[in-house]
C-alpha cells in the first residue's frame, strides 16, 4: 500500500502513466486482434513492443531536450569562461598596456561597458607603472591610488577612472556607454600627457 508522499512523487506518477499507456496499447492490440489475427505472434512480443515504443519515445525526448538545451548550455559555458577574465579573478600574470586595452575594446564591442571600464582602469595603472610614475601594486586601494595621483601630472584624468572603478567595485553598478566614453577620454588624456612629458 502506497503512502500519500509516494503518490505525489514524480516517480510514482511516471510509473502510473507508463502503466496506463501500456494497458491502453494492450487493449488496442487486443481489440484489433480479430482483424489482424495476432494469434500467430508469440505472447512475449506484445510486452517487447511496448518496451521498444517506450525506448524510442525516451530517445526522442532526450534528443529534443539536447537540441533545445545545448545552445543555452554552450552560451553559459562560454560566458563563464569569459567571466574568469574579470578584475576580481584577474590572474597574477602581468599584462601589457596593449593587452589590457585590447581586452577593454573586446568587452566594449560586446556591449559590456562595466568590464570594459575595469580593463581600461587596469591599463591606466599599468601605463603609469611603465612610465615610472606610480608603481602598480595589487594590494593598493583606490583611495591610495587617488593620493598618489595627486603627485603626478595626470591627476584629473586619473581621478575619473579611479572614481568610476570605485563605483564599480563597491557600488556594484553597471556602467553605461556614456560613462565608458568618459573613461576612454580620461585614458586618452593620460596617454597624451605622458607622451608630452617624454
Amino acid at each position: 500500500m502506497s503512502t500519500a508522499a509516494e503518490k505525489t512523487s514524480w516517480r510514482w506518477q511516471l510509473e502510473q502513466l507508463q502503466q496506463q499507456v501500456g494497458e491502453w496499447i494492450e487493449v488496442k492490440l487486443r481489440s484489433d486482434d480479430r482483424d489482424l489475427n495476432l494469434d500467430i505472434f508469440p505472447p512475449w512480443l506484445g510486452p517487447l513492443l511496448i518496451r521498444l515504443v517506450w525506448l524510442i519515445l525516451a530517445g526522442l525526448v532526450i534528443w529534443f531536450g539536447y537540441r533545445i538545451i545545448y545552445p543555452y548550455w554552450q552560451r553559459w559555458v562560454s560566458q563563464n569562461d569569459r567571466s574568469k577574465l574579470t578584475l576580481d579573478r584577474l590572474p597574477e600574470r602581468v599584462y601589457t598596456v596593449a593587452e589590457l586595452l585590447a581586452q577593454s575594446q573586446q568587452f566594449q564591442a560586446d556591449g559590456d561597458y562595466t568590464q570594459a571600464s575595469r580593463w581600461l582602469y587596469l591599463a591606466m595603472l599599468q601605463r603609469l607603472n611603465d612610465a615610472n610614475l606610480i608603481a602598480h601594486q595589487a594590494s593598493r586601494t583606490d583611495r591610495e591610488y587617488l593620493q598618489l595621483l595627486r603627485t603626478v601630472p595626470v591627476m584629473n584624468a586619473g581621478e575619473i577612472l579611479v572614481s568610476i572603478h570605485e563605483q564599480l567595485h563597491f557600488g556594484d553598478r553597471a556602467i553605461s556607454s556614456a560613462d565608458f566614453d568618459r573613461c576612454q577620454q580620461a585614458y586618452q588624456q593620460i596617454e597624451n600627457q605622458l607622451i608630452v612629458r617624454v
